[in-house]
């Protein structure tokens, strides 16, 4: 519903952080449904890429400290959750499971009754 300050650029007043669609306004708007929509997409799709790109081009990133107690902790979660994912040895690709979920949405949904007067 709007409300949060932003720069041309759609950027808030914290560094690197950039507000989209309906959350960008400073007035509060009460615009609902199609229209905080198209604000959401038309800002995505046509201002974003370009001030994020300029963004990152000229923003100088702060060296992480990799010692630092929260990275170790980090990298061991990833560490973790990609040893057991890799152990999972699964037989099925992700084409097959993008095949079978296309069936169901056509046997179960797209046939729908409903569906088929629209």
């Amino acid at each position: 519903m709007g409300g949060t300050w932003v720069d041309y650029n759609l950027m808030s007043t914290i560094p690197g952080l950039f507000v989209v669609g309906e959350a960008n306004s400073p007035i509060m708007e009460h615009r609902l449904g199609a229209s905080a929509l198209m604000q959401g997409l038309a800002d995505g799709y046509f201002i974003l890429p370009y001030t994020i790109g300029n963004y990152l081009a000229t923003a100088k990133p702060v060296k992480v400290d990799a010692g630092h107690a929260e990275v170790k902790k980090a990298e061991a979660e990833v560490a973790e959750r990609i040893k057991r994912l890799l152990s999972i040895k699964g037989k099925r690709t992700s084409s097959s499971f993008h095949r079978e979920l296309g069936k169901i949405l056509w046997e179960y949904l797209w046939q729908w009754p409903a569906m088929r007067q629209a």
